[in-house]
């Protein structure tokens, strides 16, 4: 496949590369490094072998164990899956991959909120599941080797992991909102495939830009999150290190492997 913002896998649900973005500081993210996606459970045979040649090492599922069991991902032989449950899950359900000791560890601290996306920022067991996340991030450290993350439509756990992500290349916050808003832009296409060579084009950033406009108010939530971390933790930079454990170290290790 080639480099392309929307990826044409079969059977695959707003499956998206994040390579191409610009950092503030010159650099750009890597193509074939970082994909984000909606439900993994309709991929074909066809589709499971495009992702084999995409080099897919990495499955991070952020959905919960009852939705996984529900609608399990289609996923090649070879890649590893993760279960990081990004929501506190149900009372009786598994807690997928995340580490148990670090889980009884911060029940004391495991408060609700109202607005699921304040939830997914400061709540601990969201926070240990973008941790893990991290994690394996920092572990897909060879060349031609991808990492995908999704949840079940692709918009609001993804749309935070994403986020997070693209804070820690250091992307800038508007540019991260509109990719943000392009799931709108995505389910809201009637054509996929003419709107995969829109986003092709010299004039896709534009394009999107044109597209998200009637978007905005969808923006607000993560807005509300950003503003959130600012105000509990003073800088993005802060919460990186605090909340994922983003060490100087590891932020430049991280930026080292997705970024040229």
């Amino acid at each position: 496949m080639h480099s392309e913002r929307l990826l044409a896998v079969h059977g695959s649900i707003n499956l998206r590369e994040l390579g191409g973005y610009p950092t503030q500081d010159g650099r750009t993210i890597r193509w074939h490094k970082l994909l984000r996606s909606g439900d993994m459970s309709q991929i074909t045979r066809r589709g499971e072998f495009q992702l084999k040649h995409y080099g897919l090492r990495y499955d991070i599922d952020l959905r919960s164990p009852m939705e996984q069991d529900y609608a399990p991902d289609k996923i090649p032989t070879k890649t590893i899956f993760r279960s990081y449950p990004v929501y506190p899950v149900s009372e009786g359900e598994t807690e997928g991959d995340l580490p148990p000791n670090e889980l009884a560890a911060q029940a004391e601290k495991t408060f609700d909120y109202q607005e699921p996306y304040l939830m997914m920022v400061l709540n601990p067991h969201s926070q240990l599941a973008f941790r893990c996340m991290f994690n394996d991030l920092l572990a897909n450290d060879q060349p031609n080797q991808s990492l995908l993350f999704h949840c079940a439509a692709g918009k609001d756990r993804t749309g935070i992991a994403g986020f997070l992500i693209l804070s820690a290349l250091g992307v800038d916050y508007q540019l991260i909102r509109q990719d943000y808003l392009l799931t709108n832009v995505v389910y809201n296409a009637n054509d996929e495939q003419q709107l995969r060579k829109k986003l092709q084009a010299d004039q896709a950033a534009e394009f999107i830009k044109k597209m998200n406009a009637s978007f905005n108010v969808y923006a607000e939530s993560l807005d509300a999150a950003q503003q959130a971390i600012l105000q509990h933790y003073t800088s993005l930079q802060k919460y990186l290190a605090a909340a994922m454990d983003l060490t100087p170290d590891k932020l430049k290790r991280l930026q080292q492997i997705y970024l040229e």
